[in-house]
């Protein structure tokens, strides 16, 4: 007979609910591998692409793919100007409701929360509701999630956003995946404008340097007739033509090649500007004289209008004509034979505003931005080609904003001419008139000429030649090819002068120099840099080498000549000094 039963009840709650808790936590782990996995994979994706249409279109379908939105849409905006100019948009394919058309009500309204906020956004449908502004998002109705796309900077380059989730609204795990997509994004788009920019720059040098050829070889290809040309001439008449030639062709080159040193010692800082006070008339007197035979030649008429009173600019008289006479050659060449061009200046509050203006082929309104950018030709082709390297407008815009002005381009288009205009701060004129009136102390040249002159050169034939032309004028020459060379000359010459180039074998020109001064113990001998090297460092530690004078190559034999006069004006009052003085 059955009488009960021994037993225990034991209660497995807790484990379970353990159970389930890890069963959870395994799904959840899962889910986020899953999602880290996604998420990887659509870096990759992104970071494969070098397009910022790629990105936006890879971003965009990833996004609400791995959310889990209905909708998705992504504006980048263009690096120049705060407008959306790039748009990609994704819907589900289970949504057959909605076309693109219908998500753009609130895709600016969004864009501009985000943008505004420069922070990522999360609306339900209630808190969209309960917005009264944007009217857009409002009359919506839906939740929305969407985040900046931020650069290194700090700069908004565009926004992506979510619409209708397609399980319940987005959670603060949907808005840290979309931040770090449009993260990912980000540093893309700004690689991807890198990636154009590099592109665009080594185009840009590969056609500076086919132009360089070209701009190089024409003047070479007439001294090189010119040459023969001297052989074979009969008469001094066809002599002096084929010479005359030939210097405005080194001319050319030498303009060419002192360009190139500008922009470089510009870019890099390494050019000092020599201040005063000079009146804007000598600017521009200057740099008509320079750029007068540009415009005789293609027989254009040039009008020059200026106010009568008088205006005084704080600056580098030679630089400022620079950039006048670049501005001046720049209208000559790209003005047809016989045009016109004009050059006014006017005062503006405390500035005055220099404006050139010319009938020639205008600029397109996509490259008024560029044309100050380095090496960028507006319009250049074979059969017509303007010359120039596409250098002299960086230069004018870099030594104008040396001088805490501006510049700016105008032009109505292609064939409707351009307008430059120079804006420069005016200077107090009281002060200015005080500055013009001092004289700069410049001693006299008295025509003497030293007698003992050493070339020093590993150039042979530039030796060669320096010490022909100084031979010609009555001094005695030597000659020397290497630093160890031009030292054992000194010690039997005892030149009065040396020409010294830097760039020497053995012993540079530094070492020469030091050792000219210090071991042989001429102090009295004048030492000439004749070199190459001409930036503002060349020139100094020429001067702390113990040179007298730093003279760029190709120098003007007038140059030469006034440097031998200055130096013997100054030694001669230098020895009668010594003859007063008590001993």
């Amino acid at each position: 007979e059955f009488t009960g039963y021994i037993g225990t009840c034991i209660d497995i709650t807790e484990r379970k609910q353990q159970e389930d808790e890890i069963a959870r936590l395994l799904k959840d782990e899962k889910r986020h591998s899953t999602l880290l996995a996604r998420v990887a994979e659509a870096s990759r994706s992104v970071n494969a692409v070098l397009s910022t249409e790629s990105i936006a279109r890879i971003l965009t379908e990833e996004a609400r793919s791995i959310i889990g939105a209905e909708r998705a849409v992504t504006s980048i905006t263009l690096e120049a100007a705060d407008r959306q100019v790039i748009r990609a948009i994704s819907i589900a394919p289970e949504d057959r409701t909605t076309t693109p058309q219908e998500f753009s009500s609130t895709e600016e309204a969004i864009y501009a929360e985000v943008s505004r906020k420069h922070k990522p956004l999360r609306w339900t449908k209630s808190e969209l509701l309960r917005r009264p502004e944007p009217t857009e998002l409002k009359a919506a109705r839906r939740c929305a999630l969407a985040a900046p796309l931020v650069s290194h900077g700090g700069r908004i380059l565009g926004v992506v956003q979510l619409a209708d989730k397609q399980s319940g609204g987005f959670s603060e795990e949907d808005e840290a995946v979309l931040v770090q997509l449009a993260a990912i994004a980000a540093v893309g788009i700004e690689n991807a404008r890198l990636y154009d920019s590099l592109r665009e720059q080594d185009r840009r040098k590969d056609e500076f340097l086919a132009t360089l050829a070209h701009e190089l070889r024409n003047p070479l290809a007439p001294v090189r007739t010119g040459l023969e040309i001297l052989k074979i001439a009969g008469d001094a008449e066809q002599s002096k033509a084929a010479r005359d030639m030939m210097e405005r062709q080194l001319k050319h080159m030498v303009r060419l090649v002192d360009d190139l040193l500008d922009v470089s010692r510009v870019s890099r800082g390494k050019v000092e500007l020599r201040r005063e006070y000079v009146e804007l008339r000598q600017v521009i007197d200057l740099a008509l004289e320079t750029s007068l035979p540009l415009f005789e030649s293609a027989r254009h008429e040039l009008k020059v209008s200026l106010p009568p009173e008088e205006f005084y600019v704080f600056g580098d008289l030679t630089r400022l004509a620079q950039v006048l006479s670049n501005l001046l050659n720049n209208a000559a060449k790209y003005t047809a034979d016989g045009g016109r061009v004009a050059l006014s200046a006017a005062q503006d509050g405390t500035d005055v505003v220099i404006r050139i203006d010319d009938s020639g082929v205008g600029i397109p309104s996509e490259m008024l931005p560029k044309v100050f950018d380095l090496f960028t030709q507006v319009g250049r082709t074979i059969d017509r080609s303007q010359g120039g390297l596409g250098i002299g407008l960086s230069l004018v815009k870099r030594l104008v904003e040396m001088h805490d002005g501006s510049v700016v381009a105008e032009s109505l288009g292609p064939g409707k001419g351009s307008t430059f205009l120079v804006r420069l701060p005016l200077a107090k004129k009281r002060m200015a008139r005080a500055n013009a009136s001092s004289g700069d102390g410049v001693a006299k040249s008295n025509g003497h000429v030293p007698r003992r002159i050493l070339v020093v050169d590993d150039n042979a034939d530039a030796a060669a030649s320096l010490a022909m032309l100084l031979r010609y004028n009555g001094c005695e020459t030597r000659v020397a090819y290497s630093g160890p060379a031009a030292l054992e000359v000194v010690g039997e010459f005892h030149p009065e002068v040396v020409f010294l180039d830097i760039g020497l074998p053995g012993l540079n020109g530094y070492e020469v120099a030091n050792r000219i001064r210090r071991e042989l113990g001429l102090s009295r001998t004048v030492l000439i840099a004749l070199t190459g090297w001409g930036s503002d460092e060349d020139r100094r530690r020429s001067h702390e080498a113990g040179f007298n004078y730093h003279l760029t190559k190709p120098v003007e034999p007038t140059v030469v000549s006034d440097v031998l006069a200055r130096f013997t004006a100054n030694s001669l009052h230098h020895e009668r000094s010594e003859r007063r003085a008590p001993r």
